[in-house]
């Protein structure tokens, strides 16, 4: 995971297996194995113009925004796995804070292609620092995670997250009805074991009634089953 102070605007590519990551401003520039090579671009600035797969950026107290440079990549969340928005963005645009196109990234992962294997990229704050994490992972997981949302979101209001900043990174889908409430999770770090299975809890109040862990096939079996719990 790579730390930067905000404001701050940071490029972010992968290169020979890691993900790279350059701040505007202070030049500052760390990278992170990631094992994964992608269709990608290296973080640079070449003349007026910025490079890269990405450039995100981090101001006020919750904002973290992002576009899509010389790559296509691709934002999950509630509404999909659907394309960031692509654009040429220049030094004098980010000078000049011209962020009104960029897409609101905080705690959404962006996929850097939609193929497997990929890299997946969150972004979150902790006061004023931006984190930034790239694990590797399988579209295939993030294509799951919206079947059961699709499914869930029948029972009630459903709200999707990623915990962006740890490690696993976490995607968690939640949704209640009355005192009622499902949580199931999906790890979209490839290289964990925990990214073979999806997570069930049903709740009520404070109580949980069941918990259950199950392998990536059988997930959508078991949300249309958890979802009859909304409906007891």
């Amino acid at each position: 995971m790579a730390t930067f102070t905000t404001p701050c605007v940071v490029l972010v590519g992968v290169v020979g297996g890691r993900a790279v990551y350059l701040e505007l401003d202070s030049g500052k520039r760390v990278e992170e194995f990631v094992g994964v090579d992608v269709d990608s671009a290296a973080p640079a600035v070449v003349g007026d113009f910025l490079e890269g797969h990405l450039a995100v950026t981090s101001y006020s107290a919750t904002i973290v925004k992002g576009v899509a440079l010389l790559k296509p990549a691709y934002v999950l969340d509630a509404e999909g796995l659907r394309p960031l928005v692509k654009k040429a963005v220049t030094v004098r645009s980010v000078k000049a804070k011209e962020f009104g196109s960029w897409e609101p990234l905080w705690n959404k992962p962006v996929f850097l292609q939609r193929s497997s294997p990929t890299v997946a990229v969150g972004f979150s704050r902790a006061g004023a620092l931006l984190h930034i994490n790239a694990v590797p992972s399988n579209v295939e997981i993030a294509e799951k995670a919206l079947a059961v949302a699709r499914i869930l979101q029948r029972g009630g209001e459903l709200h999707m997250n990623c915990t962006c900043r740890l490690g696993l990174m976490p995607v968690e889908i939640f949704v209640r009805r009355d005192g009622r409430y499902i949580v199931a999770k999906f790890y979209l770090n490839a290289s964990s074991p925990r990214s073979g299975k999806a997570f069930f809890i049903a709740g009520e109040g404070g109580n949980v009634l069941e918990r259950r862990e199950v392998g990536l096939a059988e997930a959508e079996v078991a949300a249309y089953e958890f979802l009859s719990k909304l409906k007891a």
